[in-house]
């Protein structure tokens, strides 16, 4: 077997595996896409660093209860062409936002549409509401 082969090879399975690494990491399998659901809540914190985003939401139900929740959403790089810094959300902006929900029922999930308390959609491009 002539070298070129032979690295030819190292470098395919390296690539294969490596590959599989990448993909294991951005399962989404823990979050319930069947069974989205709706929060509204004010924000405690907006976590804009890698690998995810993230937003910590305090929701309240109909008792007046508080729950913490952690959902989790796409990277900053992914975002920042979107529009999307780190001062596009502030703790005590109130938001609604669509949450595939762990299967696990803890509090947390998987984010996406996120708008502002009275529906409006967030254009992280425009100015921050007064």
């Amino acid at each position: 077997m002539n070298n070129y082969l032979k690295y030819s090879t190292a470098l395919l399975i390296l690539i294969t595996a490596f590959s599989q690494l990448v993909y294991a990491h951005h399962s989404t399998a823990m979050f319930d896409a069947d069974h989205p659901i709706e929060l509204s809540g004010t924000i405690i914190e907006w976590q804009y660093s890698n690998p995810h985003t993230f937003i910590i939401l305090n929701v309240s139900d109909e008792n007046g209860s508080k729950t913490e929740w952690t959902l989790e959403g796409r990277s900053p790089s992914a975002i920042y062409r979107l529009g999307w810094t780190p001062n596009s959300l502030q703790p005590g902006d109130e938001i609604i936002v669509t949450v595939n929900p762990l299967h696990s029922g803890a509090p947390g999930g998987n984010y996406s549409n996120i708008r502002w308390i009275d529906g409006s959609s967030i254009d992280p491009k425009a100015k921050r509401p007064d």
